[in-house]
């Protein structure tokens, strides 16, 4: 009888609608547009000048305007644009500055004020001063596409020193202020600092993370603010820290938050332990290493971060599985590096950790999200040349990861993905250098 009653409670589930599995989103494939021709051929730390992961941003869209800018082979800025969807890409060729370097550090950032319209690029910079430019307010918005909207190339923001700057990073405030993050000194021995752009002009918050001290550096994955309450917007960072100028000293994942524009800072508990130009960020300071990688791991820094609509901080972080055995030789570690998703659950403040099965060796991803909170990856791999788009779905909290395409054997160094694209108007729009440089795509995907 208990046999019975048993099979007729199991028939009985079959019976009851089950929920469907979550699934990892599709990408449909839209365009490919060719940027340029006549990219930066130079390879140097297996990239070119045009795309690296620390680009913030390489390409981005801006009140139905997709910026994207690259070096020539002759060593100008270059910064085109189009109307999206699918509108003719249109170039500008700064030719009043060319560089001599064939560093691939020596990257190009955009930033655009929203107060303004203007466009800022931060270039050609690698323990070197600091190079910029701006363009004339309102140029983000207007039909007027010249040479004469921009300005001269400045050393300086302020008169602060940047004679010894790399990794320039432009992040907004939903208010419209424009922020840029910058290290100052060198790979093992840096800072971080912060700047403001407001009513036509940059002022020099201070420095928020402090390395010399300890004799180490910080190297972002990324810093940006979430939406999750328009009135009171969180500015987030997470980063890993080097103990020398060899990249198997990097090691651990180190997160903190801001609630008014950088000045203070708080840790993983929402406790305040740090205030800009007076008491910045350490590494040692409590509350601030969120998950433990130890050196000798594999850990590429600079990989990406991007939050949610929910508030939740994701980090796409590479570096030896957990049964790996440690590996001092950081060139030979990273051909067994795989790609693995961190995330900090908003409410409970806790942090998690997925590994993917994916191998990534001397390139580094972009991760990205949607408006609904999934997730999606462009990953290269330095050694068969292909480009990899995975994703994986809130539904399933982000542990279906999935790969959706895989190119030919063509591309190089890193993918940089167009987040304001994805976030607003759901196409994946991804910046694509070929192997050797020259030419550069621009895929363009619709999401499911």
């Amino acid at each position: 009888m208990k046999r019975f009653m048993a099979a007729v409670a199991a028939f009985s589930l079959l019976l009851v609608p089950q929920p469907a599995l979550a699934a990892a989103p599709t990408v449909t494939h839209s365009s490919t547009t060719v940027l340029t021709t006549s990219g930066r051929t130079a390879l140097t730390y297996t990239g070119y000048m045009n795309g690296e992961s620390f680009q913030q941003d390489g390409i981005v869209t801006y009140a139905g305007r997709q910026y994207a800018a690259f070096w020539d082979q002759s060593g100008y800025v270059n910064i085109s644009r189009r109307q999206v969807p699918s509108g003719a890409w249109q170039n500008l060729r700064l030719t009043d500055y060319v560089t001599t370097s064939t560093d691939s550090h020596n990257t190009i950032s955009i930033g655009i004020a929203p107060a303004d319209g203007t466009i800022h690029l931060a270039f050609d910079t690698h323990s070197s001063q600091f190079r910029y430019r701006k363009s004339v307010a309102g140029l983000a918005t207007s039909s007027t596409w010249t040479t004469g909207g921009f300005g001269a190339v400045q050393s300086s923001l302020t008169s602060t020193s940047m004679a010894v700057v790399t990794y320039p990073q432009f992040f907004a405030h939903p208010d419209g202020t424009l922020q840029l993050a910058i290290r100052t000194g060198y790979s093992g021995t840096g800072d971080e600092v912060l700047y403001e752009y407001k009513s036509g002009g940059w002022s020099y918050i201070g420095e928020f993370i402090d390395g010399t001290t300890a004799g180490n550096n910080a190297y972002l994955f990324g810093i940006e603010y979430d939406n999750y309450d328009p009135a009171n917007p969180l500015l987030h960072v997470t980063w890993t820290v080097r103990e020398t100028s060899d990249a198997s000293t990097n090691h651990d994942l180190f997160y903190a938050y801001s609630k008014d524009k950088g000045r203070t800072w708080r840790n993983n508990a929402g406790t305040v332990v740090a205030t800009s130009g007076s008491s910045p960020l350490r590494s040692d300071s409590a509350g601030l290493r969120v998950w433990g990688i130890g050196q000798n791991r594999g850990l590429i820094n600079q990989e990406s971060q991007v939050v949610d609509a929910g508030g939740i901080v994701h980090v796409l972080a590479s570096h030896l599985p957990a049964s790996a055995a440690s590996n001092s030789n950081f060139t030979s570690a990273r051909e067994t590096a795989v790609l693995v998703h961190y995330w900090r659950d908003k409410a409970s403040k806790v942090w998690h950790q997925t590994y993917t099965p994916f191998l990534e060796r001397s390139a580094r991803g972009d991760i990205a999200v949607d408006s609904r909170d999934n997730l999606y990856v462009a990953s290269g791999d330095s050694s068969t040349r292909k480009l990899h788009i995975q994703t994986a779905s809130k539904a399933s909290g982000w542990a279906d990861w999935t790969i959706r395409y895989t190119s030919g054997a063509i591309y190089y160094s890193d993918p940089l993905i167009d987040h304001q694209r994805l976030k607003s108007l759901g196409t994946l729009s991804i910046f694509a250098p070929r192997y050797g440089g020259s030419q550069i795509d621009v895929q363009d995907w619709t999401v499911s």
